[in-house]
């Protein structure tokens, strides 16, 4: 099974480090989708991810590069399961993803599986950046949170998130729909 899909946001993010510089944010094209691949990616298969032991969390990147760090390592699990990222299932499992994200990249978590527990996690920022969490309205009271990938030429923040049909996966969200940005205290 080839994953075509995760390879072309992987090399998205590489190009973004290089789009995201203040003028880049501050410049025209806001009707055109940001982060958009333009060249062709050649397929590679996908190796079986497993869960890694919690106790061990990945070496830590420099605090200026974790946030992106963030975003990496949630695009690494774009189709796995619950049960691959080692996260219960049927349960709602959004908030345990991104505590799973945040244990792998050496960061604290919430040691919560509330969505909206995230709005009291690290310090926020403004606007959505790549790598930060991202806390949504789901329902009436409910919540769900995700790592920001981008947004589209609309300002909607597009988000890797886990509980899809019991898959993490990409999926774009309307911008009213936002609650909070946060990033690790110690980042950038």
């Amino acid at each position: 099974m080839t994953m075509k899909r995760p390879v072309q946001t992987l090399l998205v993010f590489a190009t973004m480090t290089a789009m995201c510089s203040p003028a880049f944010a501050a410049g025209a094209k806001k009707d055109e989708a940001r982060f958009v691949l333009s060249s062709a990616v050649e397929t590679t298969h996908r190796t079986v991810n497993t869960a890694a032991p919690l106790s061990a969390p990945a070496p830590r990147a420099d605090a200026k590069d974790s946030v992106f760090a963030i975003g990496l390592e949630a695009l690494k699990w774009v189709g796995a399961s619950s049960r691959q990222v080692g996260v219960p299932y049927p349960d709602l499992w959004c908030a345990d993803f991104i505590n799973f994200v945040l244990r792998r990249t050496g960061h604290p978590t919430t040691n919560s599986r509330a969505a909206k527990s995230f709005l009291d996690y690290g310090k926020r920022v403004d606007s959505p950046r790549v790598g930060a969490i991202v806390v949504l309205t789901r329902g009436k009271n409910g919540g769900h949170v995700g790592i920001v990938r981008g947004t589209d030429g609309d300002g909607n923040p597009i988000v890797i998130s886990g509980n899809h049909g019991n898959k993490v996966w990409e999926s774009k969200y309307p911008k009213h729909r936002v609650l909070g940005y946060v990033i690790p205290r110690e980042t950038n």
